[in-house]
């Protein structure tokens, strides 16, 4: 099993800031007399901690106006963390290191194949969707810790429950090679059990955030 994330959990964007370190904290912007907060919003639940902090700014002229403002932002951990969920109908508890996206607990310790990893962990290719508490999301985007009780579908679930879609797909030529399918039938899924019966324009706006990798479409 393996114990440490891969290269892609820890390489830095193009402005220096790393790609755990994004997904783990929020960040504090704080301009001269306003505070605001950045966070990255989850399917998950993530634990938090809250902070008082005093800005001073100018006021009328000759005066200044000192404000306290209580911001939230996310409790950093260094120690792995015990983590039970349901993954396809079973049930798991898991060792988890704090900087492992789901994606990669998924696909790489867990061995779930189906959760593709195309655009190297931006979000931008939906290759790695898996449907979280009912809802569709990008697991690259999604830290494993923040999981805890989750219940989560992959396509290897999807097949496995005899869902119809799978059929379709196949007998509709919906794929050629395969690579970007299992994120197509779990985000079509996840609109189904929404929808019910989707237009052609719900489907195109579901669909909107899966790409072909090889361009068949």
């Amino acid at each position: 099993m393996a114990t440490t994330p891969n290269e892609h959990d820890l390489k830095e964007s193009p402005s220096g800031v790393s790609r755990r370190e994004f997904l783990r904290d929020a960040g504090l912007v704080i301009g001269g007399a306003t505070v605001g907060s950045v966070a990255l919003m989850s399917a998950c639940g993530s634990s938090a901690e809250t902070s008082t902090v005093t800005v001073t700014g100018p006021g009328a002229p000759g005066a200044t106006v000192t404000q306290s403002v209580t911001v939230t932002q996310a409790a950093e951990t260094t120690a792995p963390s015990k983590v039970k969920f349901m993954v396809n109908n079973r049930a798991y508890e898991m060792q988890v290191e704090p900087g492992w996206t789901l994606q990669y607990l998924l696909h790489d310790v867990m061995g779930w194949t189906s959760v593709k990893d195309m655009c190297f962990g931006y979000g931008a290719c939906g290759s790695c969707a898996a449907i979280v508490d009912g809802k569709p999301v990008v697991t690259c985007m999604v830290l494993a810790v923040e999981c805890a009780g989750a219940v989560i579908e992959t396509a290897e679930g999807i097949a496995e429950a005899g869902n119809p879609l799978v059929d379709a797909y196949a007998l509709n030529h919906c794929m050629q090679c395969g690579y970007c399918t299992p994120g197509f039938i779990v985000t079509s899924k996840a609109l189904i059990d929404r929808k019910g019966t989707p237009t052609e324009e719900d489907i195109r706006e579901a669909l909107g955030g899966n790409i072909c990798r090889c361009g068949t479409y």
